[in-house]
């Protein structure tokens, strides 16, 4: 019986692609993301990929004598990479058309392997483009969270949205 209902709902859903276009995104809307542990394979992993090959992020001796944390601490950027993939899977960002910017990066507080974090995003601005009138620019303001809710991260971004309608 719950399988059948299950069905139901999903034939019921719409894709994210077709929902989330500009005229959607109002000013002072907050989403949550799920939340997410980071890892060890997510450090190693991104020192490879970028070459941050910082003795803090590749000696693990190293890091635990010079460092306060209970465990290895992640480089702001995997926070921020992460956080940016959380808000994605909203489906929020499927008609995105650009990154524009990212501003006003802040990381009061550390991360380090096995934390959960979890994103609150803001609408902060929703305007048609003055030259383009099939896209618009949605201007968000970006709190990444620990597991204890506590701020890790902060930063305010701007990206480039189809609109569903020439307005």
């Amino acid at each position: 019986m719950a399988r059948g209902r299950l069905r139901a709902d999903l034939r019921k859903a719409v894709a994210p692609t077709e929902t989330w276009k500009l005229e959607d995104f109002e000013v002072g809307d907050i989403t949550r993301t799920m939340m997410r542990t980071v890892t060890e394979t997510d450090l190693v992993s991104f020192v490879a990929l970028s070459g941050f090959y910082e003795e803090l992020w590749i000696n693990t001796r190293k890091a635990k004598a010079d460092t306060l944390e209970r465990s290895r601490l992640v480089p702001g950027y995997l926070t921020l990479i992460i956080a940016e993939g959380l808000y994605i899977l909203t489906g929020r960002m499927h008609n995105a058309m650009a990154l524009l910017s990212i501003d006003e990066i802040h990381w009061p507080a550390p991360v380090t392997c096995g934390d959960g974090i979890y994103c609150l995003i803001e609408i902060e601005q929703a305007r048609r483009s003055n030259t383009r009138k099939d896209r618009g620019i949605v201007q968000t303001l970006h709190r990444v969270l620990n597991h204890d809710d506590v701020e890790v991260l902060r930063y305010r971004s701007a990206r480039m949205i189809r609109a569903r309608s020439l307005g």
